[in-house]
């Protein structure tokens, strides 16, 4: 028998090709937009931070930030670097989202990106780049019956928009039942980013959605101290739909605690401010 350490020594790789790791940040922020009348309250706006490419590939085009990985540090260590370098940002709150790999992703060799997902409060400043509105528009999910399961196709459109500039992003995404198993599958229609960019945002935005139903991840995007109104406008803007009031503070009532605080802004009522349950139990972190 070989001993490990003998096995070790020598051991080579060399037979096995060799694909280059990037890592790619999705980056949101609630920007609040103040209204045309100052008696109606800022709306939230959901953003993301783009940077224009220096050269080829894709020279010219937005994309999100990212880099290939340096052997020296772990991951999550060149995700961090990667963000100071390039935007100078250190305070976000990040988690790590999902690995992509198709073969075709880009043009000069096989690609993996590892992504991850950035949260921001609105007072954040970031460099070497610019925010872009966000506006996701969905079809109606198509269904296609099979004999051992089905298909559910629809339509994505991402628009992303700063000052004139605006970004058009089409995605079909299908969702494939196949016996047990079950594949999620997006393909690119049309975009105006460089690369798979639009597919990683897509991610990233379906990924905070799905969280806001059963964690507090809402807070990393919000100011320390808030109003109701000011919470259920961002859960509204991230979920793209309306909310009842009282189901709303049903769901959120144990993630928040009042303060004895108020708004004093002209032409408002005075409301009753809030701030993050930072005891909140959520036992999936997932």
């Amino acid at each position: 028998m070989v001993e490990e350490e003998d096995y070790l020594e020598l051991y080579s790789d060399s037979e096995y090709e060799k694909p280059s790791v990037s890592v790619d940040t999705v980056m949101f922020r609630l920007k609040e937009v103040a209204s045309n009348n100052y008696r109606k309250l800022p709306k939230k706006k959901m953003q993301v931070f783009l940077s224009q490419r220096k050269f080829p590939p894709f020279e010219n085009k937005y994309g999100i930030i990212g880099t290939f990985i340096d052997l020296k540090y772990d991951i999550e260590t060149s995700m961090k670097l990667c963000v100071k370098n390039k935007t100078n940002a250190e305070n976000y709150y990040y988690e790590q989202l999902y690995t992509f790999g198709e073969k075709q992703r880009d043009p000069r060799t096989r690609v993996l990106s590892i992504s991850y997902m950035l949260l921001f409060n609105q007072n954040e400043k970031l460099e070497n780049g610019k925010w872009f509105n966000i506006d996701i528009k969905e079809s109606e999910q198509r269904l296609e019956e099979r004999e051992n399961g089905y298909v559910f196709t629809k339509d994505v459109f991402l628009q992303l928009s700063n000052d004139g500039e605006i970004l058009n992003n089409h995605l079909q995404v299908q969702i494939i039942k196949n016996n047990v198993n079950t594949l999620k599958k997006i393909n690119i229609i049309h975009s105006d980013l460089a690369f798979d960019h639009c597919i990683i945002i897509y991610h990233a935005w379906d990924r905070l959605k799905n969280k806001l139903e059963y964690t507090d991840i809402i807070f990393s995007l919000l100011d320390n101290k808030f109003t109701l109104t000011e919470l259920k406008n961002s859960y509204e803007e991230i979920l793209g739909e309306k909310l009842l009031d009282a189901n709303f503070r049903r769901k959120t009532s144990r993630l928040v605690l009042p303060l004895n605080e108020f708004t004093k802004e002209a032409g408002h009522r005075p409301s009753q401010l809030f701030r993050a349950n930072y005891n909140f139990k959520n036992k999936n972190i997932d």
